[in-house]
């Protein structure tokens, strides 16, 4: 993929200039068993925010753009994810501190940041800078803010549960998005989830959790087809408003 095929449209907030569109194509997932029964597939907007930067790092729109290719892949067609935008801030803050205030209830700080950029109708991926805390080879790579109950009022909190952030460092591997986007549909870490629970979203060994998206470590590399489906059910029901449409095929189930 080339450099500009990577760019969609960067938006400098201090100097209004705007780069080349870019439609990025992607092939869906089409089942071995088809049937004539429609199949509803949500496609959700996404829009990018390059914090920090006051120059273009070229390297971090082509990253963005396999980033966009990679979630399509690993969600398998149940749910399409496409490129809106891409802007660049010369504000920046460091992830680990922005976490740590979003855990004491202390947003003020994100939202000062975040609110005069954020555009509504999509998921918002907002990139900083990270390190690792003292005492720690690891660094944090990604959170996302998210309801614990009463999610049917998504849309009315909109764009404040709209956001995920992620650290650039996370965009070269990939699987940060995808655990992220896996939160803000509605997935918990396995380790947070009951017997049961585990077991009715297809974790039912220790190998299918190591290799799970939810889970941490080298070796994630998919969903299960539960998990799957359980984002798909929580993106129709409490997600729509940030879709750009949804695609009815009459020839899948």
């Amino acid at each position: 993929m080339s450099i500009k095929q990577a760019i969609s449209k960067i938006k400098f907030p201090n100097f209004c200039i705007a780069a080349t569109l870019l439609f990025f194509s992607f092939s869906a997932f089409t089942p071995a068993n088809q049937s004539f029964a429609p199949k509803q597939t949500p496609v959700l907007n996404v829009n990018f925010y390059m914090m920090g930067r006051e120059n273009l790092d070229t390297k971090v729109p082509l990253q963005i753009g396999e980033n966009i290719e990679f979630l399509n892949q690993e969600f398998e067609g149940e749910i399409l994810f496409e490129l809106n935008e891409i802007f660049m801030d010369s504000e920046g803050a460091y992830l680990p501190d922005l976490y740590h205030n979003f855990r004491k209830g202390a947003h003020a700080d994100i939202n000062e940041l975040v609110r005069p950029l954020e555009q509504k109708g999509g998921i918002n991926v907002y990139i900083f800078d990270t390190y690792c805390e003292e005492n720690s080879s690891a660094a944090l790579m990604g959170f996302t803010p998210r309801l614990k109950m009463r999610e049917e009022t998504y849309a009315t909190n909109s764009p404040k549960f709209d956001r995920i952030y992620i650290a650039y460092q996370g965009l070269e591997d990939m699987t940060t998005l995808v655990h992220e986007v896996g939160h803000f549909l509605g997935l918990k870490h396995p380790w947070e989830l009951g017997p049961g629970d585990k077991y009715q979203m297809g974790l039912r060994n220790a190998s299918e959790i190591n290799m799970n998206h939810m889970a941490y470590g080298a070796n994630v590399s998919s969903f299960t087809k539960q998990q799957l489906h359980k984002m798909k059910k929580h993106a129709m029901k409490y997600r729509t408003y940030l879709m750009s449409k949804i695609i009815t095929d009459l020839n899948r189930a």
